[in-house]
């Protein structure tokens, strides 16, 4: 993955928005990963349309929620080795990516229902569900909601809880700019050092931040703010794994650590020398600890 290729693709997704795919489930050309690009697809739920990218068309169903202020392209660097013997699936939450603009306010309850859209559009019963941050909120409303629809439950780099900080950040979209959020978002997303090689991976998460839209990302931040799981998981007997990273200045070990002490039966780890966005700085972790949890 490249800061050309995510460019090309977010020009080509522009280019074709109207082309894409509405009907599901589509059959691929291999019966793994195909071309070098994740097919993508137009879907319309409740109230906006947004897009879905697979990789894979056999084996179970992988579906990935992606972290605020960025969109489904985060998760490209571990898609590739997911999908083998597995079809993984990543979507634009509303007011992200493909989806910006999708009516505002709303609420994680919304959130909830699209990602169960998603998986009606998609043709998958029940999915083994992947949130990283934001995601990982969305991932666990969802499963409050509708536990049946959950093969199993990956929560990475998230939190049962809303922070106090959460208005903040969107009062500072509102009164301040997206250019101003670029500094406060990269230095609790990375390690100092990735943000001093300014990689590709920095580079898109800079360039995701500042093309979005003040509106959207106050919208996005005050529905975090209305996250109400916290001790609602125990009970489901969902397969749940919650992936820590080791230097997460965010969401840190200590606040994974007790998320999965309120869900019975969790694995727990911490994936060394990683910060807040997992897939973005340590793919190779990430991804072998999903497929290890998915065997």
């Amino acid at each position: 993955m490249t800061v050309t290729s995510l460019a090309d693709a977010r020009m080509r997704g522009l280019a074709t928005w109207m082309s894409l795919d509405t009907g599901f489930p589509r059959q691929l050309d291999t019966t793994t990963v195909v071309d070098d690009q994740p097919q993508l697809h137009r879907v319309r739920l409740a109230d906006h349309d947004t897009v879905v990218a697979q990789r894979g068309d056999s084996g179970p169903a992988v579906l990935l929620v992606h972290a605020l202020g960025l969109d489904w392209q985060m998760w490209e660097p571990v898609m590739d080795s997911l999908a083998v013997g597995r079809r993984v699936f990543a979507y634009d939450v509303r007011g992200h990516g493909m989806a910006a603009g999708s009516p505002s306010p709303y609420t994680m309850a919304d959130t909830a229902r699209d990602l169960i859209g998603v998986l009606d559009a998609i043709g998958v019963e029940r999915a083994h569900v992947v949130g990283l941050s934001f995601g990982g909120g969305i991932a666990q409303t969802a499963a409050v909601a509708a536990p049946e629809r959950f093969a199993s439950l990956a929560l990475l780099a998230t939190t049962d809880v809303p922070f106090d900080a959460f208005e903040g950040r969107a009062s500072s979209g509102e009164t301040d700019g997206m250019a101003a959020q670029v500094a406060p978002s990269l230095t609790r997303w990375f390690t100092a050092n990735a943000l001093a090689v300014n990689g590709e991976s920095v580079q898109y998460a800079r360039e995701r931040v500042l093309g979005g839209n003040s509106t959207d990302w106050a919208a996005a931040w005050r529905a975090f703010k209305g996250l109400d799981v916290r001790g609602r998981l125990a009970g489901l007997g969902l397969p749940t794994l919650v992936l820590a990273g080791e230097h997460d200045v965010s969401t840190t070990p200590e606040i994974m650590r007790g998320i999965a002490a309120r869900i019975p039966g969790s694995q727990f780890r911490v994936l060394p020398g990683t910060p807040h966005m997992q897939t973005l700085e340590q793919p190779g972790l990430v991804a072998a600890a999903l497929a290890e949890f998915l065997r």
